[in-house]
């Protein structure tokens, strides 16, 4: 589940950039920048916390504490999904 939420994370994080990209070259200011820099904070921690990327660079699992792995996953993709619905609208 935890693959599943941080993958998942990270395609709209990815999504999200690029729209606050094109929102900063169209509308530069303090505002746009700051989503801008908050949507890659957002990515660096998904990024960061992906099971997956932690095989690539050779790192050990973390300790499987059940569902309280994803959990916070889960919420990050939720303000994720708030961010990205925000933006569209």
């Amino acid at each position: 589940m935890e693959v599943f939420f941080t993958t998942l994370n990270l395609v709209l994080l990815v999504v999200l950039l690029a729209i606050y990209v094109q929102l900063y070259r169209d509308l530069p200011n303090k505002y746009t920048a700051s989503l801008l820099v908050l949507s890659l904070a957002l990515f660096l921690y998904a990024f960061s916390s992906n099971p997956l990327v932690h095989n690539i660079f050779g790192f050990r699992p973390r300790p499987n504490i059940g569902a309280f792995v994803f959990i916070p996953d889960f919420f990050i993709g939720l303000a994720i999904l708030v961010l990205l619905y925000q933006s569209q609208t």
